[in-house]
């Protein structure tokens, strides 16, 4: 893929898998990560696929490798060079690299015409010496005691662009004076350019969607987004995009029930006291609504769902989300509904229990006896079992 800075400054780059398949590999694994060797090699050879300038005479600017060489492992990088692709009238540099019947030995031969320079682990070069039209890489990769290198990102950088023509024309009459000096100048123009790069791409370290995961919590430190350890990728992906609207809806009502929502997957509904303070009577009812609610006036209940939690106990995290969000002076009572009904207990039609088809009982191993309690002292028992197990605060 061919790219222009905002400088002017062209760049081939290859960092997708489907970049890497263009190219023409031996022993060498091709992933989403990159390439590397397979695991039963112990080296492996990967030409790039080649590349067009479209100008002749090109020289090229700069060579960038991005991967890991563990241990002593090592990466030999051939740059080659050319103005034609054609061998023969017949034969092109393309048929060459594909033909699977030729040795190692005999392409190198055959390419040897090419050959521009050879660096070791060249994370980051100057081409000056490779002049063409066309320009193609020969990696080799090599392995020791099973520690597999791999190369994650390849960029290279044209025209040749440097700050030697800024000067007076004096410091280019000697050839060999202003190599030098073009060389030295190099080091500096290499730190200015790859600054100017990561000042232009700054919006995209806030774009979450084109982060990688590892990236995703280093993003999210940076919005102070808490307990991101709770939430999987798909989750803390919605808080990054929506932090603005969380943060300025904090304490509120809403932002709980869409938090508690987002962990657990299940519409969530919120209490007060002020709404069931209107059907207090002074007795049974009273005591009833403040048992199953609220009791004080900085007390309210969050009511969830857990059908979607993967059989997870999901009180510990929800105490945690639902400390940082509500508000600091009120005390929050969790409260799971189970799918069951329960007299004078948290039972919503339509919620937690449906009227579904009646089955008679049967003895075919697929039926079950319902649970029901019946009584007023089991249905306090029940009553007190369901409250010591079900209601928790924080």
């Amino acid at each position: 893929m061919v790219r222009t800075s905002a400088f002017r400054k062209k760049y081939f780059v290859l960092n997708k898998e489907s970049d890497f398949r263009r190219g023409y590999a031996d022993n060498i694994a091709i992933t989403c990560d990159g390439i590397s060797l397979h695991d039963s090699s112990r080296t492996g050879v990967y030409y790039t696929r080649i590349f067009d300038s479209r100008q002749r005479g090109m020289i090229w600017h700069r060579l960038c490798l991005t991967g890991e060489m563990p241990g002593e492992s090592s990466c030999t990088v051939t740059v080659y060079a050319s103005e034609s692709l054609s061998l023969t009238e017949e034969r092109t540099v393309e048929d060459l690299l594909s033909d699977k019947a030729l040795t190692q030995r005999e392409k190198d031969e055959s390419l040897a015409y090419f050959c521009k320079a050879t660096y070791n682990i060249p994370e980051d070069v100057l081409l000056f010496l490779a002049e063409g039209r066309f320009l193609w890489l020969k990696i080799e990769l090599n392995t020791q005691a099973g520690q597999i290198p791999y190369i994650r990102r390849i960029q290279i950088y044209f025209p040749k662009q440097t700050w030697l023509s800024y000067l007076p024309e004096v410091y280019s009459i000697d050839r060999e004076s202003a190599s030098f000096l073009e060389r030295y100048l190099a080091i500096f123009q290499t730190l200015s350019d790859d600054m100017s790069e990561q000042i232009e791409g700054t919006p995209g370290l806030l774009n979450p969607g084109a982060k990688p995961h590892d990236m995703l919590f280093e993003l999210a430190d940076w919005l102070s987004i808490e307990n991101m350890e709770l939430w999987n990728e798909k989750q803390l992906l919605y808080l990054i995009k929506h932090a603005h609207r969380f943060r300025a809806g904090r304490g509120t009502a809403s932002c709980l029930k869409e938090l508690t929502r987002l962990y657990t997957g299940t519409q969530a509904f919120i209490t007060e006291y002020h709404q069931i303070q209107p059907f207090f009577d002074g007795g049974k009812q009273e005591k009833l609504l403040k048992r199953l609610y609220a009791r004080h006036e900085w007390e309210f209940a969050l009511l969830t769902g857990q059908e979607e939690t993967g059989g997870k106990n999901p009180l510990p995290a929800l105490r945690q989300i639902v400390d940082t969000a509500k508000p600091a002076h009120m005390k929050c009572r969790i409260i799971l509904l189970k799918p069951c009904i329960l007299l004078d207990q948290h039972s919503y039609l339509g919620i937690n229990s449906v009227l579904g088809q009646y089955r008679p009982l049967k003895l075919d191993g697929r039926s079950e006896i319902p649970f029901s309690v019946i009584g007023s002292k089991n249905m306090r028992k029940a009553d007190d079992t369901y409250e010591k197990s079900e209601l928790f605060s924080i």
